[in-house]
């Protein structure tokens, strides 16, 4: 059951992005693609135009587990993860491989903004809103 409408949506070649009303952004990724810094960059900018300076707290996940990040890609993100304000990350996550990969990124690069894994994806909400006092 869905608890949200669609206020604004935006897309690029990588991710469909949802700004909802209930005051998180949710970005899927799609199927069968490769994350590379482009893509990042791509995305970056499409976040600073739904979000006009304002911060939200963000949900990642994939449509189907076809998705690759590059390791430029992810160095990409950490170097320009300030370039659009946000109150927290949750990534929400089916398979195993990705359950490893994502708890390793977490971990590795140690993010500037609160940050957490989530197989099911309404605790992913939970979080988020409490991490927005929303």
């Amino acid at each position: 059951m869905v608890n949200y409408t669609i206020i604004k949506k935006a897309s690029t070649s990588a991710v469909d992005i949802l700004m909802c009303s209930d005051g998180i952004i949710r970005v899927m990724f799609k199927k069968n693609t490769e994350v590379t810094p482009t893509v990042f960059k791509e995305m970056f900018e499409k976040f600073n135009e739904l979000i006009e300076g304002k911060k939200y707290p963000f949900i990642y996940y994939v449509e189907d587990s076809s998705v690759d990040f590059t390791a430029e890609s992810r160095e990409y993100s950490k170097q320009n993860e300030l370039s659009f304000p946000k109150i927290c990350n949750a990534f929400v996550v089916k398979s195993i491989a990705h359950k490893l990969i994502a708890n390793f990124y977490i971990k590795f690069n140690k993010p500037t903004f609160p940050s957490k894994l989530f197989t099911d994806f309404r605790e992913a909400e939970r979080w988020c809103k409490e991490q927005a006092k929303i």
